[in-house]
């Protein structure tokens, strides 16, 4: 079982993508960089883009397996993830005192987001829906006067009650998901 969680599945670089994710947030500071909007000119800081770090991690180490380990373990393989993904879940909030808990909450989000695509398509798909989320964001998410679309959750501020509720949502949509779904094998075949 130590074999699957650190040498296949290696839940280890969660850890370091959080690490890594709070030290360019801690680095980039204040920094912003300009990106093609809709409306003209899209500004976001350079440490919006960090959450992918931690979702691409996670649905690494998710994408990984070892069947025959999985099919002998003692305690179920899904039940070992279900707590490394909360653990991850708790790190980010942590970090959230370095990174700022929008960031955090982003890098939750989508997590989610790409844990529910990867369920019905695969793990490059459930990457690519995430970063597809923060683009369509910057890009077309920004109203005049320094407002957003509703549809526009990274870009919402850490006190936003609506992104924090929708980020609280996902992790039991995708818990959810992920037990009526056992037994397929994950990543789904194509």
């Amino acid at each position: 079982m130590r074999l699957d969680v650190a040498a296949v599945r290696k839940w280890w670089t969660a850890a370091g993508a959080i690490v890594l994710m709070a030290v360019v947030c801690q680095l980039s500071g204040r920094s912003r960089s300009e990106l093609p909007a809709l409306n003209g000119s899209g500004v976001a800081p350079l440490a919006y883009f960090t959450p992918l770090l931690v979702s691409s991690t996670v649905l690494y180490c998710l994408g990984r397996r070892a069947e025959h380990i999985e099919r002998t373990a003692v305690v179920a393989v899904a039940v070992l993830d279900t707590a490394c993904m909360t653990s991850v879940f708790t790190l980010c909030l942590a970090a959230g005192c370095i990174t700022g808990f929008d960031t955090a909450r982003n890098a939750m989000l989508l997590t989610c987001i790409g844990l529910l695509i990867a369920q019905v398509s695969n793990t490059a798909s459930g990457s690519s829906a995430g970063m597809m989320l923060l683009i369509a964001g910057v890009v077309a998410g920004r109203g005049p006067a320094g407002s957003h679309a509703w549809w526009a959750v990274p870009l919402y501020p850490s006190d936003s009650v609506p992104a924090w509720a929708l980020t609280a949502v996902l992790p039991a949509a995708t818990g959810i998901r992920s037990a009526t779904a056992h037994g397929k094998p994950w990543p789904p075949e194509p």
